[in-house]
């Protein structure tokens, strides 16, 4: 399962949803409300200690910086365009 930890008018948040769309894969999304500081909190925390968003679990992994949500996206998409983005070693 993918959750996306992300905040609404965060472009780092928005990079990471717009692949995530664009790739199809099943997505459990949960928005934080950083005016509030529900990024702060001690489960999100645990996540991502810095506090920031997007924060991309998966099986357990958790990914913390949108340039390496979406490369980790684009390498597990089923979607065969995004294959050229990893090219065969």
């Amino acid at each position: 399962m993918l959750t996306l930890c992300h905040a609404g008018t965060s472009v780092c948040s928005i990079k990471s949803r717009l692949v995530m769309h664009e790739t199809g894969l099943p997505l459990t999304s949960v928005e934080l409300d950083l005016v509030r500081g529900k990024q702060l909190e001690p489960d999100y925390l645990k996540l991502n200690p810095a506090g920031g968003v997007p924060t991309l679990v998966h099986d357990g992994r958790v990914l913390v910086e949108s340039s390496v949500i979406i490369d980790y996206l684009a390498q597990i998409a089923t979607d065969p365009r995004f294959a050229s983005y990893f090219p065969a070693a």
